[in-house]
């Protein structure tokens, strides 16, 4: 008697980038487009973050960076689509630490 095997279950079987892909959680990324990075006042990431792994650190002169906690982060991605220019991305977790974004 043969198996059948559905086209989903035949891809993910023989894939080789699934082999070679990091194991980590995934976890909040800034990148370089982000309007609090650049000096403009934003933190519209940190009030959909049910976890709380994203914070403003304040700086001088009345501005703040933003900083995700990959410990905290669940990768749930609620930040993602409130971020008015798409700075943030989810990425495999390596290390688990801080991430300040700068």
């Amino acid at each position: 008697m043969s198996q059948e095997l559905s086209r989903r279950a035949l891809f993910r079987r023989f894939s080789p980038a699934q082999d070679q892909a990091p194991q980590g959680p995934l976890v909040a990324v800034l990148g370089d487009g982000c309007l609090a990075v650049r000096g403009i006042t934003c933190a519209s990431c940190v009030d959909p973050c049910e976890p709380r792994a994203l914070k403003i650190r304040p700086m001088l002169g009345g501005r703040g960076l933003p900083t995700i906690d990959a410990t905290t982060c669940t990768g749930c991605g609620d930040c993602l689509n409130v971020c008015p220019v798409g700075a943030l991305a989810l990425a495999r977790s390596e290390n688990g630490e801080s991430t300040p974004c700068v």
